[in-house]
C-alpha cells in the first residue's frame, strides 16, 4: 500500500510540474498574390467527389487519407453513377515542365477539376515524394494556398509550402488551422 501510495504521489507530482498543453496553432497567411477560398476549390455541398485514371493510384490513395483527419469536414468520396465528379486525377506527359504535378480548377457548375500528375517528373520521384506531391496538391483542391517557406515572416511548417514535397506527406498542425478556419 505504501508503494501504491509512493507511486500515486510521485505521478501527481510529474503532472502538476508538466507544462501546459501547447496552444493550438493559428492560421497561417498565404503567400503574397494567392489566398484561400471556398468558391476556389473542387468543393461541391460540403464533398469532392472524385474519380481516378492515373498510374499513381497509392500517391492519390494516400492523399484522400491523409485529408480524412480526425475532425476533417469535407468529404472525400468516390463518385457514383448518381452523383456530380468535382475531381479527376490523371496523367500527363511534359518533359518541358518542371512541375511534378498541379491542381486545375475549371470552376462553374458541373465542370470537373484535376489533379494532373506529369509522368515525365513523377516517374523519377520514389514513393514517398510521389504521396507527398498528390497530398500538397489536393490541399489545393480543398481551397487552402501555398504557405512561406523562406523562414522569414509568415513562415510555418506547411504541407502547402511550394516545395513541401521534399519535406511533408501529411497536413501539419498549420494545414489542419487553415482547412478549419475555411471549412469549420
Amino acid at each position: 500500500m505504501k508503494r501504491l501510495f509512493a507511486a500515486l504521489s510521485a505521478a501527481a507530482a510529474l503532472l502538476l510540474t508538466a507544462p501546459p498543453p501547447a496552444a493550438a496553432v493559428a492560421a497561417a497567411p498565404c503567400v503574397k498574390g494567392e489566398s484561400e477560398s471556398r468558391s476556389y476549390s473542387s468543393v461541391d455541398d460540403g464533398e469532392i467527389r472524385w474519380t481516378a485514371t492515373t498510374a499513381y493510384a497509392d500517391a492519390y490513395k494516400h492523399a484522400l487519407k491523409a485529408w480524412q483527419y480526425a475532425g476533417h469536414k469535407i468529404e472525400l468520396a468516390p463518385d457514383s453513377a448518381s452523383t456530380v465528379n468535382d475531381l479527376e486525377f490523371v496523367d500527363y506527359n511534359d518533359p518541358k515542365d518542371t512541375a511534378a504535378a498541379k491542381w486545375t480548377y475549371r470552376g462553374g457548375p458541373g465542370q470537373t477539376d484535376y489533379i494532373r500528375f506529369n509522368t515525365a517528373a513523377m516517374k523519377n520521384a520514389d514513393r514517398t515524394k510521389r504521396r507527398q506531391i498528390a497530398a500538397h496538391e489536393l490541399g489545393h483542391a480543398l481551397g487552402l494556398c501555398h504557405k512561406s517557406d523562406a523562414g522569414g515572416p509568415g513562415y510555418v511548417r506547411s504541407l502547402m509550402w511550394p516545395g513541401a514535397h521534399a519535406y511533408f506527406d501529411l497536413p501539419q498542425d498549420v494545414d489542419r488551422a487553415n482547412y478549419s478556419k475555411l471549412w469549420g
